[in-house]
């Protein structure tokens, strides 16, 4: 089924209680170039880098677990799999934009942008705006996650854990007033918690910077290679009294699957002052490959191979100015790309054509924003975009099936931000936005419809003291969902959904006392269908498929010594339907909660660490697919694992 081929494509393809974003704070995210947080009418998180030294997490879908309202499914040996903010479920990747450095990392398909094999010692912060967004257009209307690498610093790290796991890590910068240099890499492997699990990933990034008095100019590349084996599903049968899940979790009824993915990426970026204005331009290309074998038994199997490339150009300007007197600033923007991708299987190497596909788009967008007062601010921006597409798939029977179409979308977005005093301020937004159907979707169903939905947010942020608290309530309503649906044609595909909804509250707080830090956030989560009948079901009020309603985090520091530190986690979820069951007739995807602890001492330059995830060695699936009958798969989740390391500041 579609769902599952998806999740074979994510799997080739966090636990910090996040602060609050102070007012003063500067981000990138919101407008694509440099603005203060306290301007923005958004829903915004920042994980600074404090936050992710003092974390347990080993990978950076881990660290992004312990963020509000964001649910972190399926993560394999090297730390890849999928992202979902605001309730989408298995369409969580379709609907969340992921950045690096501002640049796009999502693909024209089904599946995950792969992130396992960046370490968290190169990152300096991670951005988190919730909701749709004019400046990043079609996919965000979870949201847009940009991570943002360190380029001030240089050191080197190595640790060891469980299952004979090895993780060594450095980055070096240099440089003088005018010019600066950097080298980044990184080598993982593991033999895995499961049977055929072991994995290996090797990343190697660099970049050059100029600068001059009004003019920055940098220029950056990377390239990824991981070899993963992949253990496959645990299968539950209530019928039979089959439960792979409980009496051999490690186990793997697939032991010769494995899969290669590889990643190639250079981007080009400038970035100045324009007058009273600044200005910035991205050139960024991308070439990925993806690389699976599957042995089905009896002398069946499958190789598959994909390949995409995606070259994208981003310029946009922002300007200072009076509009009837009240001071103002416009950013404009554009983003013009091309997505191209093919595809080849056969029974042992890839070597038969099974189709192609492309995107090309063109997107033109603002963000206006006026200070009707001191403690006033109101925004209104808009997108505007033409999108043409053909998909061509060589079908079961040998023939070519091709389709085009043209899409012309439209998002657009209105908020006000209130400061009630210098510490405290409301913030209300509405908008639209939307989603294409991408190559995946379009090839068992071209007459797709575009996605749109309807958004409404308010919010109430700020700081007493010690004390920094956040709280947000949102409701969207969605028109022509894509999602995969089983009751259609008797085999299932991918569809236009009913009417669709979301609803929530989003709450994080946090505390800090001379040697002590506390931290929480809770995310209540409601996600249904407001009518529709498939298959003779009917489907209204019923749950969307892996979106649980409660999603909280907990932290707690203490710093016990100037020199020492422990910090213990916990993150739990709420139980969930499974995928593939929209009529909410199976059993349920069991809830969780786990405990990740960390200890650290530094030593000068030098920090010595001791980490455990998942403390009490839970048992727990944060994937499970619904089968015929009583039967359902499940991906079981790593249990306790244990990690020494070193990490030493040049």
């Amino acid at each position: 089924m579609s769902s599952l081929i998806s999740l074979a494509v994510a799997a080739l393809g966090a636990t910090a209680a996040a602060e609050p974003a102070s007012p003063e704070v500067v981000v990138v995210t919101a407008t694509r170039l440099p603005t203060r947080a306290a301007d923005q009418p958004v829903n915004l998180t920042v994980i600074d880098r404090r936050q992710i030294e003092r974390s347990a997490a080993s990978g950076v879908l881990e660290l992004l677990r312990g963020v509000a309202g964001l649910r972190v499914g399926n993560i394999d040996s090297l730390g890849n799999g999928s992202i979902d903010l605001r309730g989408f479920g298995v369409t969580g990747a379709a609907n969340t934009q992921i950045l690096l450095d501002g640049i796009r990392l999502n693909d024209n398909d089904l599946s995950s942008p792969r992130l396992g094999a960046l370490s968290l010692d190169q990152i300096e912060r991670i951005e988190i705006v919730r909701g749709g967004s004019v400046a990043h257009g079609g996919g965000s209307s979870g949201g847009v996650i940009n991570l943002i690498s360190r380029r001030h610093s240089s050191g080197a790290g190595l640790k060891f854990g469980s299952h004979d796991s090895v993780d060594g890590h450095g980055h070096w910068r240099g440089g003088n007033e005018d010019w600066r240099f950097g080298l980044d890499g990184r080598y993982a492997e593991t033999d895995g918690e499961r049977a055929n699990s072991a994995a290996r990933s090797r990343r190697v990034a660099a970049d050059l910077g100029w600068q001059g008095a009004a003019v920055r100019l940098s220029a950056a590349a990377s390239a990824e290679r991981e070899d993963q084996r992949f253990p496959g599903v645990r299968r539950v049968d209530r019928a039979s009294g089959l439960d792979q899940f409980q009496h051999d979790p490690d186990g793997s009824d697939s032991p010769n699957d494995h899969g290669r993915a590889e990643s190639w990426r250079q981007a080009l970026r400038g970035e100045g002052e324009l007058g009273q204005g600044r200005w910035a331009v991205d050139l960024s290309r991308r070439h990925k490959r993806i690389d699976g074998f599957f042995d089905y038994g009896g002398g069946y199997s499958s190789a598959d191979r994909r390949d995409t490339d995606e070259t994208r150009l981003s310029p946009r300007l922002a300007l200072p100015h009076r509009w009837f007197g009240v001071a103002s600033d416009l950013t404009v923007g554009a983003d013009v790309g091309r997505a191209d991708s093919e595809r080849w299987d056969g029974p042992l190497i890839p070597s038969t054509w099974k189709g192609d596909s492309r995107l090309d788009s063109r997107a033109v967008w603002f963000d206006h924003g006026s200070h009707l007062s001191e403690a006033t601010r109101l925004t209104i921006g808009a997108r505007w975009e033409r999108a043409e597409q053909r998909v061509s798939l060589l079908d079961w029977s040998g023939v070519l099936q091709q389709s085009e179409r043209t899409d012309t979308l439209h998002g657009f977005q209105l908020g006000l931000r209130q400061r009630l005093d210098p510490h405290w301020s409301l913030y209300g937004r509405i908008g639209r936005s939307y989603r294409l159907p991408n190559s995946d979707e379009l090839a068992d169903n071209a007459e797709l419809k575009p996605q749109t939905s309807r958004d409404i947010e308010a919010g109430l942020e700020g700081r007493s003291g010690a004390i920094a608290l956040r709280l947000a309530v949102f409701a969207m309503r969605l028109d022509d969902e894509i999602a995969f649906q089983p009751y259609v044609n008797g085999f299932g595909r991918n569809i236009n959904l009913a009417p669709t909804r979301r609803r929530g509250v989003e709450f994080e707080t946090r505390w800090h006392h001379e040697q002590f830090e506390l931290g929480a956030n809770l995310a209540y989560t409601v996600a249904e269908f407001r009518s529709g009948v498939y298959g003779g079901i009917d489907v209204a009020d019923r749950d969307v498929p892996l979106v649980p309603r409660w999603q909280g985090n907990l932290h707690a520091g203490w710093q016990f010594r100037s020199d020492s530190r422990l910090d213990l986690q916990w993150h739990g979820n709420g139980r969930s339907r499974l995928d593939n069951d929209q009529a909410n007739r199976g059993p349920w995807l069991a809830g969780y909660g786990i405990v990740d602890l960390k200890l650290s001492h530094r030593i000068d330059r030098l920090t010595l660490s001791l980490s455990a995830q998942n403390l009490g060695d839970k048992r727990y699936a944060s994937y499970g697919v619904k089968g015929g009958g009583e039967r359902y798969n499940l991906y079981p989740a790593a249990g306790r694992r244990w990690w020494v390391g070193a990490d030493y500041r040049f």
